[in-house]
């Protein structure tokens, strides 16, 4: 046995770190499904008032809000399911546990939600040419309570980082600030015939709420097809590495992150030294280096550059 072994190193070694602050995450994900299912339970109960409101209030923006808020329930319904499973340690199957399955939830949200805002802006467009008066002081009642409903999820989503809580809170914005305008068009309404106020609103609110989704679609599968992650400086991270003593080079580098909070990078580090001290140095500079590019799950492979 030579001293290199003595020392516990070979030609080639591996380190595996999981920074502290990864079980954190894990709360977030507790968190998000809390906040998920309070947004479905209030959602539930106002899809009964939209619906029966649209009917007696006989309002374009209401009536395809009801459709709206039924794509909402079932967004959220999966949003919360996928959340859950998320939080599971990993497993044979899973090496990475299921974090992932936070982002699959909020890919299928973004899909949902677009598919059904497109519907809405649709159904409107048609009605800016057969425009009909709605029941404006009904209109009021159930904006209203649109308001306080939606209110309520936006406030206890706003505050979640998983790409889950991003999606529906998106979602809910544009569903409050929907809601803001119809209160507006139908104390007009109130005073004023203009019915074409109201699928106009309607088209509006549609369209912001799509392109604004289409960017968390977007990040979604970029984080599924493991890019690297928009927070995370590549050139900047291989700089401060390259600098670091005895660190000769690096070698299948590669970065991406599980879920939008957990980023991921695993390297080869060509080293010019065997010895166990300096390799361990070597190692904890290199986690702080990774902390600092808010990296934390990190995977060193040290090979002896000769």
């Amino acid at each position: 046995m030579d001293n290199n072994e003595k020392n516990g190193y070979h030609k080639e070694t591996a380190s595996h770190n999981h920074h502290g602050h990864v079980h954190s995450h894990v709360d977030y994900h507790k968190e998000a499904s809390g906040n998920l299912s309070f947004a479905l339970v209030l959602n539930l109960l106002f899809n009964i008032v939209v619906i029966g409101g649209g009917i007696l209030t006989n309002s374009v923006a209401i009536l395809a809000d009801a459709l709206h808020d039924l794509s909402d329930t079932f967004s959220i319904l999966v949003a919360w399911l996928l959340e859950r499973i998320s939080q599971r340690d990993e497993s044979d199957t899973f090496s990475y546990g299921y974090k992932r399955f936070s982002i699959f939830g909020a890919l299928i949200t973004s899909t949902v939600v677009i598919i059904g805002s497109a519907t809405v802006a649709y159904e409107a467009l048609g009605r800016l040419f057969v425009a009909q008066s709605p029941d404006a002081s009904g209109m009021v009642v159930i904006a209203i309570l649109g308001i306080i409903f939606k209110g309520g999820s936006l406030i206890r989503l706003n505050k979640g980082r998983t790409f889950n809580e991003r999606a529906i809170s998106v979602h809910m914005f544009g569903d409050v600030f929907q809601w803001i305008a119809l209160l507006v068009i139908s104390l007009i309404l109130v005073f004023v015939d203009l019915p074409i106020l109201d699928p106009l609103a309607s088209i509006a609110v549609s369209i912001w709420v799509i392109y604004n989704l289409a960017k968390t679609f977007i990040a979604s599968v970029r984080i599924l097809l493991q890019a690297n992650p928009q927070d995370v400086d590549v050139e900047d991270l291989k700089f401060g590495i390259m600098d670091l003593k005895y660190v000769n080079g690096v070698e299948e580098m590669h970065t991406w992150s599980l879920d939008g909070l957990d980023n991921v990078l695993t390297a080869k580090i060509k080293v010019s030294t065997a010895d166990a001290d300096e390799i361990n140095e070597i190692r904890g500079k290199l986690e702080k280096i990774a902390q600092e590019h808010n990296i934390t799950n990190t995977t060193f492979e040290f090979i002896e550059d000769e």
